[in-house]
């Protein structure tokens, strides 16, 4: 099951997200947990002790050209819109319990680009995660709807 969790801001949706990731692994299940939210404080509305150690994927710039293509914060360019993900939230994940957290990142100053590439990086992994993993994953997205418009939700249920 992918979920994400959207709305207007300061609505509760970290809050919200949280709270049903924990039931989730109180209830053994296998929980991806995804920061889409450029405010990133899921990992400690988890309370997870190594959230310092998650590189936000935004912040992966040779990796993110690697995979798609695309030189993160420039305009114009083509590229992959299907990249290799299958290997991320191992790689790029923190875990505890049952829980593994990764986390998007954002544009670090204003006109700084836009996460165009990272968008596709973590559109393509849900949808993976989706056809190939039995675990949940739940999305925190960011306020308003910025994330229809790339369809980083897309493959949610």
């Amino acid at each position: 099951m992918k979920i994400a969790v959207t709305g207007k801001g300061g609505v509760g949706k970290t809050t919200f997200s949280a709270l049903l990731i924990r039931m989730l692994n109180d209830s053994g299940k296998k929980v991806l947990a995804i920061d889409a939210d450029p405010d990133a404080n899921l990992a400690s509305a988890l309370g997870l002790p190594d959230a310092d150690k998650i590189t936000p994927i935004a912040e992966m710039k040779e990796m993110i050209f690697e995979r798609t293509g695309a030189q993160p914060g420039t305009i114009g360019g083509f590229f992959k819109l299907n990249p290799k993900v299958d290997d991320l939230p191992d790689s790029l994940s923190v875990k505890k319990d049952n829980i593994k957290m990764m986390r998007l990142g954002s544009v670090k100053k204003g006109g700084g680009g836009c996460l165009c590439p990272e968008s596709t990086l973590l559109r393509s992994l849900v949808m993976h995660i989706v056809l190939a993993r039995d675990e949940v994953v739940v999305m925190d997205m960011e306020a308003g709807i910025e994330h229809l418009g790339r369809a980083t939700a897309k493959a949610v249920d």
